[in-house]
Formats: structure tokens, sequence, C-alpha cells
């Protein structure tokens, strides 16, 4: 693949000169310049496009590689790709600031709540019998399994479908990014079978093939109130030391 041609990159004066590159790299993003799959120019061409050194091009390469936005890859034809995005980068983040104490676990569980009591009233709007019928699998998989680890992963994935069945993809993400960190505490705190959420589950299905957007809400509410019972007792991470001028 070739490098993409005429960015028309500007010279960098900024003190901090990786952010520069960086931004100027999101801008032609933004713009639809570059897409997805696109491969930048090589480092020694973007340094002399930036008037810049290379060091400060490395930077802000390796930047935009954590940020999620470039892969860089290795080898006769590697370089730097522009990505696709990778929504779990979101999950890392959120996940990530609970551990330093930058987010609460009650407040991810608020929003868990808050979102997915959402999520469920639109799902019962614009959900189809293809959405109804993956999330029935889905319960039958749950149901059928012995191992709670597949468990968890298909319960996780039960509020995956609902979110999907939203057609809006913004919800699916932040669905999912909670449901992962969600899940991430509980096997912290030891994991158990929850026979009770059979019915429960159930009950929601029932109610969203109805349409019945205040049912299925009040479901999903009963749902997330057993999944999240012990997890107050969770000690929460020290809080970050305050910086000192």
């Amino acid at each position: 693949m070739q490098p993409i041609p005429q960015l028309s990159f500007q010279e960098v004066k900024t003190r901090r000169v990786f952010e520069e590159i960086c931004e100027q790299i999101r801008k032609r993003l933004a713009s639809g310049v570059l897409k997805p799959g696109d491969k930048l120019p090589a480092e020694r061409d973007l340094a002399v496009e930036f008037q810049v050194s290379r060091p400060a091009v490395r930077e802000a390469l390796r930047t935009l590689e954590i940020s999620g936005v470039v892969s860089l890859q290795k080898g006769v034809k590697g370089g730097a790709f522009i990505r696709d995005g990778n929504p779990a980068l979101l999950t890392q983040s959120l996940q990530d600031l609970m551990i330093l104490g930058r987010v609460s676990l009650a407040g991810l569980a608020e929003a868990r709540r808050l979102i997915n009591g959402m999520v469920i009233e639109l799902a019962c709007e614009r959900a189809t019998e293809e959405d109804f019928a993956a999330i029935e699998q889905n319960m039958m998989e749950i149901e059928k399994s012995e191992d709670l680890p597949q468990r968890a992963d298909e319960g996780v994935r039960f509020f995956g479908l609902i979110a999907r069945a939203t057609r809006n993809e913004v919800l699916s993400m932040l669905v999912d990014s909670l449901s992962d960190i969600i899940r991430y505490v509980i096997d912290r705190t030891g994991r158990k079978a929850r026979p009770e959420l059979v019915p429960v589950r159930r009950r929601i299905l029932k109610a969203m093939r109805a349409r019945d957007a205040k049912a299925a809400a009040k479901g999903m509410d009963e749902y997330l109130t057993i999944v999240q019972e012990g997890m107050d007792a969770v000690p929460e991470p020290a809080p970050a030391p305050k910086k000192t001028r």
C-alpha cells in the first residue's frame, strides 16, 4: 500500500512538538483526508514535512498508537497505519481510572444502571425478531452451561445483544465497556452461580417482545441489583496522590 500523498501538513513551531503533530493528524482524520487502513508517510518524510526531528515524529506516532489511532507495524511492508478504532480502549481507560481511584466503583455501577435502563427502553422500540432470537439463544447458552467463566462471557454478551438492538453504536460501546469492568470486579471478589437470574432474563425478553418498555426496564433494574450484590464490599482503590507545587 502506497503512502497517502499531499496531506499538506504544516510546519510545527510549538514547544510540545509531538502534540501538535498528533493534532494535525487527527484533523486530517476528522476531515476525511485520512481514513482507516491508510498508511502514513515514512517517519523521515513526516519529519521533513513537519520540519521537526525524527524523534518528535516517533513520539507522536507512539502517542497515537497508545490512543488507538494508528497501528505501528515492522518489516518491509510495515509503517504507521490508521486503525479502524478499538472500543476496548474505552474499557481499559475506565478500568484504569477506577484502579487509580479517579472513578469510583459506585459511580460506575450507577452509570451502568442508568445507561442500561435507557438502552432497554430503546431496544424495546427498535429490536427485530432477529434480535429477540439472538437474545433467546444467548439465554439458552447461559442456562445449559455449568462453566462459570463461560456463563460470565455469555452474561456480558446478553447485555451487548440488547444494546445492539438499539442500533446505536455509542450505546453498544458504553454497555460493553461497563459490563466488562463490572465483570472484572466480580471476578476479583469471587464469582458464584446466580440461578435466580434465569426467570429475570425470561421476563426481560418477554417484555421486550411485547414492546413493554416499562416492564423491561423494571426487569433490567432487578437483574442489575442481583448482579451487583456484594460489590459494595469491594475496597475502593486509594485515591491518586495530589500533585504538590
